[in-house]
Parts: structure tokens; C-alpha cells; sequence
């Protein structure tokens, strides 16, 4: 019986292999940002923002793996390495690029 269910759940992996990547990406780009702006001074370590940075940066990555392969339709490749680099720019840069776009636009 449980070989039935390991089989179901390798299913599964290897039907949504690309889009655990991305987000398995995007967790360690968000990683490597955060300890960046520890490095240089701008950020002082703190887990609770070490863990939301990562976080909201895998749900990121996620994101844009989803749009890139559904709206514009790339290949699974291009489009992890599309939300590899959107997470690693970060949650907080990539809002304030969102916002200074739609706020130019629609002036």
C-alpha cells in the first residue's frame, strides 16, 4: 500500500519538476539577497526577516515562473532563470520597480 502512495508522490514531483526548481531558486536567491544587505551594512541580521525575505522571495519566484511559462509562454528553462533572478532582486525592489512603472504609466 504505502508503494502505491511513493509512486503517486514521485508522480507528482516529476510532473511539477521545473516549478519546484524555480521555487527551490528563488528561496536561495532570496537567501543570498538578504545576507548581501547584511554584508554591505543596509540590513542588520534578524531571523524573522531572514525567513519572510526567503519566503516572499520563493513566492516570487514562483510567480513569475508561472507568468513567464503561461503569458509569454517560454520555456521552462528561460523561465527559471527568469524567476531565479526576479528573487534575487528582491521583494522590496521588485515592488518598488512595479510601482514606479504603473505610477509613470498612469500619469
Amino acid at each position: 500500500m504505502p508503494e502505491k502512495q511513493i509512486a503517486q508522490l514521485l508522480a507528482k514531483i516529476v510532473e511539477y519538476w521545473d516549478a519546484i526548481i524555480a521555487v527551490a531558486l528563488g528561496l536561495a536567491g532570496g537567501g543570498l539577497a538578504f545576507l548581501g544587505e547584511v554584508k554591505s551594512g543596509s540590513r542588520k541580521w534578524d531571523l524573522t526577516a531572514f525567513l519572510l525575505s526567503t519566503t516572499s522571495a520563493g513566492f516570487f519566484a514562483f510567480v513569475t515562473y508561472m507568468v513567464c511559462i503561461e503569458l509569454f509562454q517560454w520555456t521552462p528553462g528561460l523561465s527559471i532563470a527568469a524567476s531565479g533572478m526576479v528573487a534575487h532582486l528582491g521583494a522590496d525592489k521588485v515592488r518598488q520597480l512595479l510601482t514606479d512603472f504603473f505610477t509613470n504609466k498612469f500619469k
